[in-house]
Formats: C-alpha cells, sequence, structure tokens
C-alpha cells in the first residue's frame, strides 16, 4: 500500500495496521513526504482518532532512529509526561524527578521545551543551571556522577526535524503528543507517564502492548491533570505480563485541594522551588503524591509509606541539596 492508498484510507477513517503505520512513519521519518503531505496525514489520523497500532507504528519507528544511551547504571526510571492537559500547573515531573534523585533512585528523565505551560521539564530545569543540552557520552557520565541526567529531545531525535516545523504550523494536538515519554534514548527500567486525558488511557495501554513495552504505569486525574491530582482520583494502568487497573485517591494521605495554576514564567520558577524546599506544604504534598508511585515500585512500600516518605525527604531538605547539587554539578 503506497501513501495515496493510506492518505485515502485515513480521509475514509478506517485504522491502520501497524504495518502501514511503520511504512508510514518511516517515509515521514525518513524525509521522503513534503511538509503539505505530513500535515495531510496528521490531520487525517486527527479528525478519525489515533489508534492503538497506528501509535504503536510511529513509537517502533522513532524508537529505531533515536540516538541512544547508554544507560551504564544498574537501574534507572524516567518520569516524562506527555504534557498537553493546558492546566498550567507547576513542573511536577521534574520536581518528582529530583525528588526520586535525592532518594538515591537513579533518573533518565526525557523531555522538551513548553509546548502548552510556562515551563516544561528542559525549561525549568535550564533556568536553574541545570544541564540539559548533553550528548549522549555526555549524558552516561553525568548519570553516573548524579544518579541523575535529563535528555533533551531535539538532541535525540534527529528524524523530528522533519515534522517540527507542521506541528508548529497545524497547532493542535497530534499522535506525536502520544509519542514522546515511549521513545527515551536511555530505554529506562521503568517509566511512570501522566497522561493528558483520561479518555486516552485505555487507548495508550492497547499501543504500549502492541509496541511490546512493560514496566510502564501510566495515568490521568480525574479533573484533566496528567499528574495525580490533589483534588480528586486519578486512573492508573500498569502495563507489565499482566495489565492492572488501579486508582489514587487524594483524601488517602491528606485533605484534598485545588492544584496549583501558575500565571507566568517566573511564578512557576518560585513555586517549583517552593515545592522541592517544602516552603509550601501543598505543593510538597503534591510533589509527593506524584512521587509516591515510583518509590513504592522500587523500595516495596506502600502507597501510604511511600508518600510519607517522599514528603519527609522534601521537608527535611534532602531533596533541596541535591537540587543545589545538580545546580553546581560541572558535566
Amino acid at each position: 500500500m503506497g501513501k495515496k492508498e493510506i492518505l485515502q484510507k485515513l480521509m475514509e477513517k478506517h485504522d491502520l495496521t501497524i504495518e502501514e503505520s511503520e511504512f508510514l512513519f518511516t517515509d515521514i521519518f525518513n524525509g521522503v513526504l513534503t511538509d503539505i503531505e505530513i500535515a495531510s496525514f496528521l490531520t487525517a489520523l486527527k479528525v478519525k482518532g489515533e489508534s492503538p497500532d497506528e501509535i504503536a507504528g510511529a513509537i517502533n519507528i522513532l524508537n529505531r532512529k533515536k540516538i541512544k544511551v547508554e544507560k551504564s547504571v544498574e537501574f534507572a526510571v524516567d518520569t516524562c509526561g506527555t504534557g498537553g492537559d493546558g492546566k498550567k500547573c507547576i513542573n511536577v515531573s521534574s520536581a518528582v524527578a529530583i525528588v526520586l534523585s535525592a532518594a538515591g533512585i537513579n533518573v533518565v528523565k526525557h523531555g522538551n521545551s513548553a509546548q502548552s505551560g510556562f515551563l516544561g521539564s528542559a525549561d525549568i530545569l535550564d533556568e536553574f543551571n541545570i544541564p540539559i543540552k548533553l550528548s549522549a557520552n555526555s549524558a552516561t557520565n553525568y548519570l553516573e556522577n548524579n544518579n541523575f541526567v535529563f535528555l533533551f529531545a531535539p538532541f535525540y531525535h534527529p528524524a523530528m526535524k522533519h515534522v517540527a516545523n507542521v506541528r508548529k504550523q497545524l497547532g493542535f494536538p497530534t499522535i506525536f503528543n502520544f509519542i514522546g515519554p515511549f521513545i527515551n534514548p536511555a530505554e529506562p527500567d521503568l517509566q511512570f507517564t501522566g497522561i493528558n486525558k483520561t479518555e486516552n488511557l485505555k487507548k495508550l495501554v492497547k499501543a504500549l502492548t502492541r509496541a511490546g513495552r512493560k514496566n510502564v504505569i501510566i495515568y490521568s486525574s480525574i479533573d484533566g491533570y496528567d499528574e495525580i491530582s490533589t483534588n480528586a482520583p486519578t486512573e492508573c494502568y500498569e502495563i507489565n505480563s499482566e495489565i492492572k487497573n488501579f486508582r489514587i485517591y487524594p483524601e488517602d494521605f491528606f485533605t484534598p485541594f485545588q492544584m496549583p495554576e501558575v500565571k507566568n514564567k517566573d511564578e512557576a520558577k518560585k513555586l517549583f522551588l517552593k515545592a522541592i524546599s517544602g516552603e509550601n506544604d501543598k505543593l510538597a504534598k503534591l510533589v509527593s503524591i506524584n512521587a509516591m508511585l515510583p518509590v513504592s515500585r522500587i523500595k516495596n512500600k506502600s502507597l501510604k509509606q511511600s508518600f510519607d516518605f517522599c514528603y519527609d525527604l522534601i521537608m527535611s531538605g534532602e531533596v533541596m541539596k541535591k537540587f543545589k547539587l545538580l545546580q553546581n554539578r560541572k558535566v
């Protein structure tokens, strides 16, 4: 099946097979298609609704084309989420990554600049002088020395240059918003990924299963966050040899409260620091309830024990201490 037949199939709102998806995305990432053709495919997929096989095919091709980072540590995790929930929250995934690192857990944080919020993972770390633009070799060394490294997505996915201009001009989320967290150059042993809409969870479970992924937990809150919410239940799926579905209720850990909303870049920076330093108790609890899930799986603790562990780590100053070490550590 050629590109014209694939486009016709999509326009008639028929799903592609994994093989057809891989064929399409191979052409896209090899630079074979024009911007107009790419825009047509992405729009047709969006209007139809991206299927699990289509997402899995795109994940497979990008993972084959990425620049890999040697993960020369025994075990590492990633906290990269999809973003795009439009909620203007603080950068929770980066705060969680620092908490995990402070707990002695190796973190290979994959991420990019902000697409919808004020500060994405790359932005917030760069603002605080934590290295984000590392070569593959430098990233390996930095991870070994700090049990943390940030992998700036554009550095490791050169094939994405073929779609960058189209994505920017289209101005709406595309299939690539589903894919970003699942193409980490270091291939983490365990992944925790917030999804921007609960209705996308089951679709992504199927996509990741068909892409052969395991040791992944994806979640989305009922009130529309790609985080574990402090004010509503969060739906979670754990993907291994079998799929487990569970919910996290904030009232099991504290009296629920509204999620924060930042108004500008400066406020995003200030609240991030207040969260990881414990200066703001509610923000510390927000970070703790998001960090507890990886801690519970890695340290074999209950969720309540893990929440208390993360909260105590923040309030004791250990997380801020780790943050300052990362700021001052040369590459």
